[in-house]
């Protein structure tokens, strides 16, 4: 005999975003780690960053690289990615991983350019949220990866490169990613305060 698995809403497994899935997901961190393809580490949750709370703060024990995961019990929009900004700048992370069960495609799109503009040891993860049963089974979480980096790509461009030209571009690079990052903090500081 065979059941039927039958996809769920991700709010009948967790009612709140903050207080039941956060947690959740920080408790199961293998699941995502098995998905994405990184060893993960929890460092904390909710971390205060500029008026906000960065959902999930790990490190990838590898290479002590931080790495942030930004979860949604809802579509994709645009505050998340604002906020995702505002994190990877202010806790200096090298990875994101956005966990949600739907994804607008202009952030699909904004993970693809990431991806491809951002300099080498930055990653951009876009990863799909399901909850699946069998019948009255136990929920069951998957994690699906809809958006990765591409590193066949970083890796033909430097091959295929002048050794002068990569340094050059990696210069720019890191150069932009300082600027943007210290704009991001400037624009906060001013703006938080005018907010409240």
């Amino acid at each position: 005999m065979f059941g039927r698995l039958t996809d769920l809403l991700p709010r009948e497994a967790w009612a709140h975003e903050a207080l039941t899935f956060t947690p959740w997901l920080a408790a199961n961190i293998d699941q995502l780690s098995e998905a994405v393809g990184i060893p993960l580490e929890v460092t904390g949750t909710e971390i205060p960053v500029e008026g906000f709370a960065a959902d999930v703060l790990a490190r990838n024990p590898s290479d002590g690289s931080v790495v942030l995961i930004e979860n949604q019990l809802e579509q994709t929009d645009h505050t998340h990615l604002v906020q995702i900004m505002t994190y990877l700048a202010g806790l200096e992370a090298q990875t994101v991983i956005w966990v949600a069960p739907r994804f607008r495609e202009p952030h699909l799109s904004a993970i693809r350019w990431l991806n491809q503009h951002t300099a080498d040891g930055f990653s951009f993860f876009a990863v799909r949220l399901r909850v699946v049963r069998i019948g009255d089974s136990p929920y069951a979480p998957i994690f699906e990866v809809v958006e990765k980096p591409n590193g066949w790509d970083r890796m033909v461009t430097r091959v295929s490169m002048p050794q002068g030209e990569q340094s050059a571009i990696s210069r720019f690079r890191r150069d932009f990613w300082t600027a943007s990052s210290n704009v991001t903090r400037k624009m906060w500081s001013w703006a938080l305060p005018r907010m409240h």
